[in-house]
């Protein structure tokens, strides 16, 4: 009974605060004069006591009003202001989260690179010193070509592989063979590796373990810098005409009838934001499959579509290569020589040391890999932790309006809101009026320009995320299918090397490396980033 008479005094009190803001009260506009001048120093427009407000556009009241005509412009522009910082605050989280992720993988796929050039460097040197500077300048080349191609060139991966052998090729006749290549003939020396099969099964497996992780690793950046732009796209969206009179009603038309205390209710901004937001939440199951296929992409860059393993593996690959030439002196040399029409040279032992008998294990690749116990210091750690952090951002645009509506200051007091012509009970309790936002903000619209070629990247991007996480064996159908037809889809090589190659079990190589990795970063990507002993500049 108590209980029951407290609850009428409360809802007595509310509907005589009510009726005093609404019947007829004359404004103060003192407040108001306030308000607007911290705004806008110095203007002159604000009226000392009420006027009628014929004039307004928007904020038109049954009573007097506080505002002019000049102020209603003013607060226009301040409600176009505040949506915009509105929705950098919003989107702030998610934009630092994906550029900083961005630049860190971007500088651990070159830590990687560098590696993987100066550990196969190292094995030339000391494998093979007869080859020579042109050696060296051809691997140079080779890294070289595959930091453009992630980085997004229009070079494939066959190519690239092919010109290193061709580079190489000459050199390896001349200096380890004992061939002669004179200047007419070094081009028909180049291009002689391929038919005569002098580097074996090497360079098509090579090919194969580069196209796969190259073009995830690719493809991965890609999506890390498509996602930044989805988010800038986001972050500068601008109101327009319709969108500011709504943001203008939700946010100052109160001020325009002496109200400065209570807040807009909840379900005016909520379906302003919607109108305003341009067609924004259409974006959101693009962007859903967006985040789902870039953390399939990344739990899948293992084995062969690992960048790491592979690169640190490409100097045992090499190496075998040049030797399997060596051990091929005899038949090379007489098929050169028939084919490029010279003479063979009697090989000294200066110009074609024996080939050393290859180590328990490569010293190159082990002086370029160091155990990390710490798996958030490796790249499959950083990837884990970057997409356990995007995952949280899976309903961003879907709760894009509310997020917005929530950076509104909470009711404190105040059992009152503005609903966007008067103010109403926040409760909504019998006999009170309900909220009738105004028409303006309201949008059946097709989405705006700008968020439709978001969209449209977003599909694009996603079809690739599909196409670069297709399972191995499809991988192997398509890449034969694009060698067949020399024209194959976007991202597939047609140097693929499987059983029919026997390629399976090469001796001395085995599969790419999985317990080794390179430690990237002593500090999460979150925090300030302290150079680790392998990331010195070698």
């Amino acid at each position: 009974m108590a209980a029951s008479s407290v609850h009428s005094a409360l809802l007595l009190c509310a509907l005589f605060q009510l009726s005093s803001l609404l019947g007829g009260q004359v404004p103060n506009c003192q407040e108001v004069r306030a308000v607007f001048q911290s705004l806008h120093p110095g203007s002159k427009w604000v009226p000392e006591t009420p006027v009628s407000g014929a004039d307004l556009q928007v904020c038109q009241s049954k009573g007097p009003s506080c505002c002019s005509k000049k102020m209603e412009e003013r607060y226009q522009v301040a409600a176009r202001s505040n949506m915009e910082s509105g929705l950098q605050a919003v989107g702030a989280q998610l934009k630092r989260l994906i550029i900083q992720n961005a630049a860190i993988f971007q500088e651990a796929f070159d830590l990687v690179l560098r590696h993987g050039r100066n550990s196969t460097l190292a094995m030339l040197k000391l494998e093979f010193p007869g080859l020579g500077a042109g050696a060296q300048s051809s691997v140079g080349q080779l890294f070289l070509d595959m930091s453009l191609y992630i980085l997004g060139s229009d070079s494939t991966v066959d190519h690239m592989v092919a010109a290193l052998y061709g580079r190489l090729f000459p050199l390896v006749h001349r200096r380890l063979l004992g061939g002669g290549v004179s200047a007419a003939t070094e081009e028909c020396v180049r291009g002689a590796w391929k038919d005569s099969g002098a580097f074996g099964v090497y360079p098509k497996l090579m090919m194969t373990r580069l196209s796969r992780s190259l073009l995830a690793t690719r493809v991965f950046l890609q999506a890390l810098n498509l996602g930044i732009e989805v988010v800038n796209t986001t972050d500068h969206l601008r109101p327009g005409r319709d969108c500011s009179r709504a943001l203008l009603r939700l946010w100052y038309c109160p001020h325009c009838q002496g109200v400065l205390g209570p807040p807009a209710c909840r379900g005016l901004c909520q379906t302003v934001m919607h109108g305003c937001l341009g067609g924004a939440a259409e974006v959101q199951p693009h962007w859903r499959s967006y985040i789902d296929g870039l953390g399939k992409l990344a739990g899948g860059m293992r084995g062969e579509q690992d960048m790491e393993a592979v690169v640190l593996r490409l100097p045992s690959m090499i190496k075998l290569a040049v030797k399997h030439a060596v051990n091929a002196r005899s038949r090379l040399t007489a098929l050169v020589s028939g084919t490029c029409g010279h003479t063979p040279q009697r090989a000294s032992r200066s110009a074609a040391p024996p080939p050393p008998a290859p180590p328990p294990d490569d010293p190159a690749a082990r002086d370029a890999q160091s155990s990390s116990s710490d798996s958030d210091e490796t790249l499959a750690g950083l990837r884990r932790e970057f997409m356990s952090n995007l995952k949280g951002f899976s309903s961003f645009y879907s709760g894009l309006g509310d997020a917005l509506c929530s950076r509104e200051p909470a009711p404190t007091n105040h059992s009152l809101c503005w609903n966007g012509q008067e103010m109403t009970d926040r409760f909504s309790g019998p006999g009170l009026k309900r909220l009738q936002p105004g028409s303006e903000s309201r949008s059946s619209k097709s989405p705006e320009p700008v968020i439709s070629q978001i969209i449209d990247k977003l599909k694009h991007i996603n079809q690739l995320l599909r196409l670069v996480t297709v399972s191995e064996k499809r991988w192997r159908a398509r890449s034969r299918a694009a060698g067949a037809n020399e024209e194959g889809e976007e991202g597939f090589e047609s140097g693929d090397c499987d059983d029919e190659d026997e390629c399976t079990g090469v001796s001395g190589l085995g599969p790419p490396p999985r317990r080794k990795r390179l430690r990237i970063f002593a500090a999460p990507p979150s925090t300030e980033r302290k150079r680790g002993p392998s990331q010195r500049e070698m």
